[in-house]
Formats: C-alpha cells, sequence, structure tokens
C-alpha cells in the first residue's frame, strides 16, 4: 500500500511552505516517525516525520521547492511496491507558481535597472568595435553590462564611456542577486500588511536607567555562579514590563484584536524578537508577569539560542501578546519598530549611554537609553501609550531606598 506524504500544515495561518532539505535519499527505507525532511513555513523551521514505514518510493519535491499545505511531497511504499511515474506524481504536487523573471513583470517590459541582451557574434562573442574594447580596457569595463545604444548593433566607444560614467570609478561590478524568499520574504510580507492595516503610532522619551543599571550590576555575578545564565538588561525589562502592564492603568497595551473584538487578557505572554542572519523571529515567554527573574532569564536563553538554531516550535512563536526589542547591543540609540500583530504594541530600547543629566537642579552623569513605544491607534490613545512610558521610567530610574524588594533570582 502506498502511502501519499504531503505538506503539513503547522498553524491556523500557514498556507505554504519550503522543503528545504530531505534527510532521506529516494530508494532509502524510513521508519515511521523518523525524520524525513526539514520544513521552512513562514514562522519556524521543523523537522518532518515519516508518515509510513517502508521505502521513500518517490521524491516528488526536491530540496528547495515551495508548496501549498495539502501539496504531494512523497510517496512512501513497502519495498517491490510499483510507484507511479515522477511526471504522472508531479502534476499532483501543486507547486507554487515561480516567481516572474524581470521580463515578465510589466507584460514583457524591460525592468527598470535591468540589463538588456547584448548582441553577440560567433561563439557568443560580445559584438563591440575595437576602439570600444580599448577603452573598455582602460576603464576596466565588463562589455557584457554594456548595453548599446542601437539595439541590435555593436558597442561604441560612446556607449562604454557614458557606462563607465554610470559606475564608481569606471569600475563595472556585477549586481549580487539571490532569491526573495524563506523568512526575508516572510518578514517583509507581515510588516508591510501591519503597517497597512494598523494606525501606527509612535511616542519616544530618553529616561534615567540608574536603576536598571544598578539592578544588573548587583545581580549579574551571583546569577552566573548560581544558574550560569548571562543575565541581561532584557531579562529586567521582559520582568519589569509584564509587570507593569497587569496593573489597571496599563492594560489595554497588553491587548490583542480578535476580528471586531478587543481581547484584553490577564496574562503577558511577551515576545522578544532575536534578529537572525535572514531576519528576525520573535519567541514567547509564556506568562511573564508570573515568572521570577530566573525563570525569565532562562527562557529568554533557551529561546533565543533554538531560534538562532532553527529549531522553535510553533507553538514558541504564537501567542504574544507584547513585544520588546532591543537593539542596545547593535548600537542603536533608538528607531521606529513596526507592531506585530494581532498584538496592540511594541517596545524599543535602545543602548545605554553615560551622559549629563539634571538630577535636583544639579548636572550629574547618568545612564540613560531612549525607550519607544509604537501602538495601534484603533485601540490605544496617545495619553495611555505615554503614561506607560512614564511608569516605565520611574522603574528603571527608581533609586536604592524607594525601590521595593527585588526577588532576585529565587
Amino acid at each position: 500500500m502506498l502511502t501519499e506524504v504531503r505538506l503539513p500544515k503547522l498553524g491556523m495561518s500557514m498556507k505554504k511552505g519550503m522543503l528545504k532539505r530531505w534527510l532521506v535519499a529516494e530508494g532509502d527505507p524510513v521508519e515511521k516517525g523518523a525524520p524525513l525532511y526539514e520544513l521552512m513555513t513562514d514562522k519556524v523551521n521543523a523537522v518532518i516525520e515519516a508518515p509510513a514505514s517502508g521505502v521513500v518510493g518517490r521524491v516528488v519535491a526536491p530540496d528547495g521547492t515551495e508548496l501549498p499545505v495539502g501539496g504531494l511531497v512523497a510517496v512512501i511504499g513497502a519495498p517491490g511496491d510499483s510507484f507511479p511515474p515522477l511526471d504522472e506524481l508531479a502534476g499532483q504536487a501543486s507547486p507554487l507558481p515561480p516567481t516572474p523573471s524581470p521580463a515578465a513583470w510589466g507584460g514583457g517590459a524591460q525592468a527598470a535597472g535591468a540589463v538588456s541582451p547584448v548582441p553577440a557574434g560567433a561563439g557568443g562573442e560580445v559584438l563591440a568595435s575595437p576602439a570600444a574594447r580599448r577603452v573598455a580596457r582602460e576603464l576596466g569595463v565588463d562589455l557584457a553590462l554594456v548595453t548599446p545604444s542601437a539595439p541590435g548593433k555593436r558597442i561604441t566607444v560612446d556607449d562604454v564611456e557614458a557606462f563607465a560614467a554610470r559606475t564608481d570609478g569606471g569600475v563595472s561590478v556585477a549586481a549580487s542577486r539571490r532569491p526573495f524568499e524563506g523568512i526575508r520574504s516572510v518578514v517583509a510580507e507581515h510588516l508591510t500588511s501591519s503597517l497597512r492595516e494598523m494606525a501606527q503610532v509612535t511616542v519616544s522619551r530618553e529616561v534615567d536607567a540608574s536603576g536598571l543599571v544598578r539592578r544588573r550590576t548587583e545581580l549579574a555575578p551571583g546569577f552566573q555562579v548560581a544558574t550560569e545564565i548571562h543575565l541581561t538588561y532584557t531579562d529586567l525589562l521582559v520582568q519589569d514590563v509584564a509587570r507593569l502592564l497587569t496593573e489597571e492603568e496599563h492594560r489595554v497595551l497588553n491587548a490583542t484584536l480578535d476580528g471586531e473584538t478587543i481581547v484584553v487578557p490577564d496574562a503577558v505572554h511577551m515576545g522578544v524578537a532575536v534578529a537572525l542572519d535572514d531576519g528576525l523571529i520573535v519567541p514567547v515567554i509564556r506568562d511573564a508577569h508570573a515568572r521570577p527573574l530566573l525563570e525569565i532569564a532562562r527562557a529568554r536563553a533557551d529561546l533565543a539560542a533554538r531560534a538562532t538554531g532553527g529549531t522553535l516550535g510553533l507553538d514558541e512563536i504564537e501567542g504574544g501578546t507584547f513585544t520588546i526589542t532591543n537593539l542596545g547591543a547593535f548600537g542603536a540609540d533608538s528607531f521606529t519598530p513596526i507592531v506585530n500583530p494581532p498584538q496592540c504594541a511594541i517596545l524599543v530600547v535602545g543602548r545605554i549611554v553615560e551622559k549629563p543629566a539634571v538630577v535636583d537642579g544639579q548636572v550629574v552623569i547618568r545612564p540613560m537609553v531612549w525607550l519607544s513605544l509604537t501602538f495601534d491607534h484603533r485601540l490605544v490613545d496617545g495619553a495611555p501609550a505615554a503614561r506607560f512610558l512614564s511608569a516605565l521610567a520611574d522603574r528603571l530610574g527608581v533609586r536604592p531606598e524607594t525601590r521595593p524588594r527585588d526577588e532576585g533570582h529565587r
């Protein structure tokens, strides 16, 4: 009996996925539940297991194939089974249409910035006058990239000089091209949709981070020894922000929009943005408001490590109610983030910099940090957003004698 292997649906919003890499080859034996291939979705990378034991008789979708949910990936059967021809099965794979080439955009018109076909002589040699060849050598221009001014004719000196004038110092550098796909494409689609559908507004303020810096300085050494976890400013911020969001005045910033209904949960599921080589992902620390600092730091470290390793599960990146993104480690002072739907707010934290500040009428040096809160104006107004930043500023800069006892890493 033949078993069809089809692209699974890993989440309610999943519509397609890319078969990133096969872990077995056609003709190999496989056990039910054994790793079969790596799947890259719009949110996570996952290892898909074999649905049956037997032999992989036909691989219908090779590495790098993008398919809709339910598309045929392979066929598994028993040794000695007769498998349908590949061309017959390929019609059932329902692959997504390939990205059109630049020539196909605009009904075949040449895309802006595209290089026109260069006339070639015998053996594919570029047609150019001897003088044009000499000038091209002198200027370091690649004739294959030069478009003749008279279509179908050979390249002239004027063509070479005009091309050199448009390049850096007369040196022609071929453009680097790569597919716009995977996480980079998903991030673009997700964030563009967010900006299109929300009325996003950002409020910012620079705050004294003395309390935040003091807490980390006091806690980090013992924390490292006791837990082998590097305590970060993000861990402390997750704790402070999560608890702040449970206060009645600020709960609306923890809301999500479900169709025409505003849902304000009691729990704070904190998304923490993690930068990847080809994009970003936002794993979620569940019930962050109720967790001690140790659990927050351990969860953040584990999720970040598995995010960079591509081993997060779908349940670990869905269901967030608020997001924090910290680019301080990259030297950024401030930037305007984009809300991660269906959430209604995201907090940006910049780098902490010591600078002059006026405290009680005196100029002193204090660690200062920019905070930026972007929110969906359909759900939240500017005043509540500003009050939230003010409350957070009080927590980050509070004096030791007025700060409630910190639970540390108990």
